[in-house]
């Protein structure tokens, strides 16, 4: 069951050790802006880590399709998507062109090609989200302004993460994250005007 299917009170997030507790999300609105790309670990976050063998040698792997709504919304709302990988899937080229997403495979260095990517964009990291799933991801999630991950993740990543979902990865985990980006980046000009009032 997914968050707007229940009429549990229960928070929908809950919060990695390294989290400041803020509000009922688990963020300091104080300190969040506006995500202007969101970066993730393609294995493990928007597909199965878990490959199967196909006819032909070909690799098959599932994703869950709220998940891929989720990028959906994102991109409609202005926010860029990266996908990153370890391997080098035909699999991941299908979806990032059919989801306008941007797409780097075979990242021996997360870090060195999402800061190439933000640079590109020019954005601060502080525009940046990122959602990880394994310690290759680790570097990442320290660098950016927000980061998520799975409840399945490595233990590390759960830690350091600002956003531990409910769900595992490909099964819904992306989908929660990217609903709380869509409705925080909603709220963050409302904020910065109330703040601008007190100030003056």
């Amino acid at each position: 069951m997914f968050p707007e299917d229940s009429a549990s009170e229960e928070p929908s997030v809950r919060m990695g050790e390294d989290t400041e507790i803020g509000t009922a999300v688990g963020y300091n609105l104080s300190s969040w802006k506006c995500l202007k790309l969101l970066a993730l670990n393609a294995d493990g976050v928007l597909f199965t880590p878990t490959a199967l063998q196909g006819p032909a040698g070909l690799h098959l792997r599932t994703y869950h399709s709220r998940d891929v709504v989720g990028v959906r919304r994102l991109r409609r709302t202005g926010v860029q998507v990266l996908l990153l990988s370890d391997e080098d899937d035909p699999v991941f080229n299908t979806l990032a062109e059919r989801e306008k997403c941007s797409l780097r495979q075979n990242c021996k260095d997360k870090l060195s090609e999402l800061d190439s990517h933000r640079q590109e964009l020019g954005l601060s990291w502080a525009e940046v989200g990122y959602v990880g799933h394994d310690v290759s991801d680790v570097e990442c999630m320290r660098r950016v302004g927000v980061s998520a991950c799975a409840d399945n993740s490595d233990s590390l990543v759960q830690r350091i993460a600002r956003f531990v979902s409910h769900y595992a990865g490909a099964k819904g985990a992306l989908r929660e994250f990217t609903d709380q980006v869509v409705e925080l980046n909603k709220m963050r000009p409302k904020l910065d005007t109330e703040v601008d009032g007190v100030i003056r």
